[in-house]
């Protein structure tokens, strides 16, 4: 089944968070949502047009939690939020960046992309090994292949019922072709086919990626931050 392609923003987001991050009943974070993923964040604030949403870790004591709730009202004062956390934890890392929709179609991908499955797993094997024993818990997955080497893969970070978020790899050498744009298209239509929501984030340093997004026409519904501390690990960006 097609998802819907008229979610609001902030339906949007609520996909794009449980996609990124498994949660308890109470709606407090607990871990990256990918095999053996970690510690979630901290804090994790989604920020659309329509207003944000604060998603906090469950290890974080509740006096805390209505603190951040104060210091995490728009426009975020960073510094004030980095002070905050690090009174429970130091911080290790902050994140920003730019989170995508895909428009409801997408022009058709090149030749030279394939869906890749297990029958198809040596195309990796030159440039993205590590991609051959985890092709399951990455489908879907397509890559762009030059003279029988995939050059450009994109497959599925983190998957839930509802979402499946984008992670693109580019051999170096063949970037600034184009390859990766294609192998997306690829992707987010079998995301599509499965009845999930296809979606594309990265950070505001990633200025490659931002440029893959820009490329697709995709549409960005909001900005993901997040905090982590020492004992928490990175969020996955997109390369």
């Amino acid at each position: 089944m097609i998802p819907k392609s008229n979610l609001s923003p902030m339906e949007l987001l609520k996909i794009q968070a449980s996609t990124l991050y498994t949660f308890n009943e109470h709606q407090r974070l607990l871990s990256i949502n990918e095999p053996g993923g970690g510690q979630a964040p901290a804090i994790f604030i989604g920020m659309t047009s329509a207003g944000s949403l604060t998603y906090y870790h469950e290890q974080l004591p509740p006096n805390l939690v209505d603190e951040l709730g104060i210091v995490s009202e728009l426009p975020l004062d960073i510094p004030k939020l980095i002070r905050k956390v690090e009174t429970f934890e130091p911080v290790n890392h902050v994140w920003m960046g730019p989170a995508y929709a895909f428009p409801e179609t997408l022009d058709e991908w090149d030749l030279k992309v394939q869906l890749i499955g297990q029958e198809q797993r040596y195309l990796l094997a030159e440039h993205f090994p590590e991609l051959k024993d985890h092709l399951h818990e990455k489908k879907p997955v397509a890559a762009y292949v030059v003279n029988g080497s995939a050059v450009a893969v994109c497959c599925s970070a983190r998957v839930s019922i509802h979402g499946a978020e984008a992670s693109l790899y580019t051999a170096p050498g063949y970037r600034g072709h184009g390859y990766a744009a294609e192998a997306v298209k690829c992707w987010q239509y079998y995301v599509k086919e499965r009845g999930r929501m296809p979606i594309y984030s990265t950070s505001w340093k990633n200025i490659a990626s931002q440029h893959v997004a820009r490329k697709l026409g995709l549409i960005q519904f909001g900005v993901d931050f997040s905090i982590t501390t020492l004992n928490s690990r990175e969020g996955c960006d997109v390369q």
